[in-house]
């Protein structure tokens, strides 16, 4: 009797009809997506870090979006028609996945997104920001940034040294980092 009990649950888990079933394929996408296509990016390719975007700060929202970003560039001297040619000119939505190559620090300008670590005040995270400034100062770049919803550029944004740039943001790809935004906003709750 055992033996059929058990083909009958692994038949419904395969079914793919019922709950039970769908959490499995869930886990197990997961599974080969966390352990095997991940690291295969990482290896093969010249990706040097994907994550999921979990804060608003590059949400182009209307009509927050024309005084945190076009006004504030407007009004720090940006030249609006370069502005638009800059990447991700409409932002980057929550629950997006940003995929970000390892540049030299020669290849990251004014106007690219990059991600970055930061340690600042119990902040232990990497953030995904907008390039405002950049300099150089023998030989060792730093960058300042600023999330084009926020109103200005947060403490810990300014002098980013390049040695804290974990890769320069060359693709998004919608939706697919939700279930991290999801953990994220669960673990922000508790």
């Amino acid at each position: 009797m055992k033996g059929k009990e058990s083909e009958s649950f692994v038949r419904k888990l395969l079914s793919g009809d019922n709950t039970y079933s769908v959490v499995f394929y869930i886990v197990v996408f997961y599974v080969i997506f966390v352990y095997i296509a991940l690291p295969s990016v990482y290896a093969f390719t010249p990706v040097s870090y994907i994550s999921a975007v979990v804060s608003g700060s590059m949400v182009h929202q209307e009509p927050e979006i024309n005084s945190t970003y076009y006004g504030w560039l407007a009004s720090h001297g940006f030249n609006m028609s370069v502005v638009k040619t800059w990447p991700f000119p409409n932002g980057i939505n929550i629950g997006s996945l940003a995929v970000a190559y390892r540049v030299p620090p020669s290849q990251i300008k004014v106007g690219d997104v990059i991600i970055y670590h930061i340690d600042y005040e119990g902040l232990d995270e990497n953030i995904i920001h907008r390039v405002i400034n950049e300099t150089e100062i023998n030989g060792t770049y730093y960058y300042t940034t600023k999330g084009d919803a926020n109103p200005f550029s947060l403490p810990f944004e300014y002098n980013i040294p390049y040695s804290h740039v974990v890769g320069k943001v060359e693709y998004v790809i919608p939706y697919i980092g939700y279930p991290k935004y999801l953990i994220y906003s669960l673990s922000q709750d508790i």
